[in-house]
């Protein structure tokens, strides 16, 4: 019986390279931008958050960056570098968003334009694969994973060998946009039926809102539809949101099966705004889970026995993003492939 269990929350200290100075670390999501601020010894010392304006991302990140820093004083001149997670196709060694759908951004120079901005070094990854740093650098047992973003959309990051896996094209991980629906309404990207299409939270709440103009019965009838109310509706037994909730569990189920076929990790961690859902969210995944291991030997092998739920509030890209800013200071670029991340530096 596959197993999920809650990751520990941030507390325990990394084990990566220390940098004196306070470093920013900035969750740009699609649809709010978060930051934390925090010293050499991982105290937050600021957060704060904002809606992202997908049209002008970048005054968005500066004004959220700048009230964190307000937090603090002398926080400006002890700043030393700003991470940035973002969704899409990120090009880390130039800092630049070459394409992120859900922020209608192409070709944006991210990182230059947050170093003219805030004055100090920027360093820019994909927000799962921040996220996937953070967690090797923190955990330091040397172990394979991947780390499973869900949220507007859908991504992994990669540690194999410790090495952060991007991939000659860069999109290493992009499972957001595998197929899960041939069928399945139309994505951003401009296909139909991608993972995140039917599984990502505003496709929770798409689903919901389908059947309700269908003329489905449930508590959810006049409420605001969001991927929480679905989920929260589910958690108190409402059969419309259980539908709709399940069929999102079993899409996400094949893709923790894929990712571990794929790369053959024994680590597979969730985190992301829907598992703030905890057992409405988990419960679907793990019994379809449970369905394909005990229907084949070889996914019973190759699928953890344990999949890890981070706590709702892990900020793992923004932590992520902070592990990036770091490893760029020390290594004079950004936890690109070919180079390790955290304690196996």
């Amino acid at each position: 019986m596959a197993m999920l269990t809650l990751m520990p929350d941030v507390g325990r200290p990394r084990s990566g390279p220390l940098i004196d100075g306070l470093v920013l670390g900035i969750d740009l999501g699609g649809t709010k931008t978060a930051a934390i601020l925090v010293d050499d010894d991982d105290h937050v010392l600021g957060r704060a958050v904002g809606v992202t304006d997908r049209h002008s991302p970048v005054a968005g990140i500066i004004s959220v960056a700048r009230t964190a820093l307000s937090q603090v004083e002398g926080a400006t001149e002890r700043l030393r570098a700003v991470g940035v997670g973002v969704p899409g196709d990120v090009d880390a060694a130039s800092g630049t968003v070459r394409m992120a759908v859900n922020l209608d951004a192409r070709d944006l120079p991210l990182g230059q334009l947050l170093r003219e901005g805030l004055g100090v070094p920027c360093f820019v990854e994909h927000d799962a694969r921040a996220a996937a740093a953070w967690l090797a650098d923190r955990d330091g047992d040397g172990l394979d994973l991947a780390y499973l973003a869900v949220g507007t959309g859908i991504s992994a990051g990669i540690v194999l060998g410790g090495r952060l896996l991007s991939g000659d094209n860069g999109l290493a991980g992009e499972v957001g946009h595998c197929i899960a629906d041939p069928d399945g309404p139309e994505c951003p990207c401009g296909l139909r039926g991608c993972l995140e299409a039917v599984a990502a939270g505003p496709a929770v709440a798409r689903a919901a809102r389908a059947e309700l103009d269908g003329g489905a019965l449930s508590e959810l009838n006049g409420a605001h539809l969001t991927a929480e109310a679905v989920y929260a509706a589910a958690g108190r037994g409402d059969a419309l949101a259980l539908r709709v909730t399940t069929a999102a569990g079993a899409s996400i189920a094949r893709a923790v099966r894929a990712l571990a076929l794929t790369y053959g990790v024994r680590r597979v961690i969730i985190g992301g705004g829907p598992t703030r859902a905890g057992a409405a969210f988990s419960d679907p995944l793990m019994w379809h889970l449970d369905q394909e291991r005990a229907a084949s030997p070889l996914v019973r092998r190759a699928v953890p026995d344990m999949v890890e739920l981070l706590p709702a509030n892990a900020d793992a890209t923004a932590w992520g993003a902070v592990t990036v800013a770091r490893i760029g200071l020390e290594q004079g670029t950004v936890a690109t492939p070919g180079r390790r991340v955290g304690p196996l530096t």
